[in-house]
């Protein structure tokens, strides 16, 4: 194989490279968002039983509202983080799929390069060998 096409190689490789990192930024962006939703419903929770212990009557009422509040926004942030996990997931998946094929990349450069060295050295010990015996010959 030609220096040309390890070149290509490389490039494809750098590409793939590239690829990895634009995915692994959205993933980031996703896991931030899942953290902060999972910090917000931990909050809120710590929130409700907090203000459930309130025992006046005169806020039972109000209390009432804010425990159906809270709860409605709790359910809201959990059917967020159910929207999000199947995007993590189809990331982590295409993360996988990227890694494979830029392992492929530079499995086949190396391979290439490393065949090229090798035929360079057989064909450097043949010229040498050549060489001993037109010497020997003379």
């Amino acid at each position: 194989m030609s220096a040309k096409r390890r070149r290509a190689l490389s490039l494809m490789e750098r590409l793939r490279g590239l690829d990895i990192d634009e995915v692994k930024r959205d993933m980031a962006d996703l896991r931030r968002q899942m953290t902060a939703l999972k910090e917000g419903r931990e909050d809120l929770r710590e929130r409700l039983k907090r203000e459930r212990l309130v025992s006046s009557p005169e806020a039972q009422p109000y209390i009432a509202a804010f425990v159906q509040s809270v709860t409605a926004e709790m359910r809201r942030i959990e059917a967020k983080m159910l929207e999000i996990e199947p995007q993590l997931i189809r990331y982590e998946n295409q993360l996988r799929e990227l890694y494979r094929e830029q392992k492929v990349y530079e499995t086949v450069r190396v391979k290439d390069l490393r065949d090229e060295q090798r035929e360079h050295a057989r064909r450097e010990q043949q010229e040498i060998e050549e060489m001993t015996i037109l010497r020997w010959n003379r």
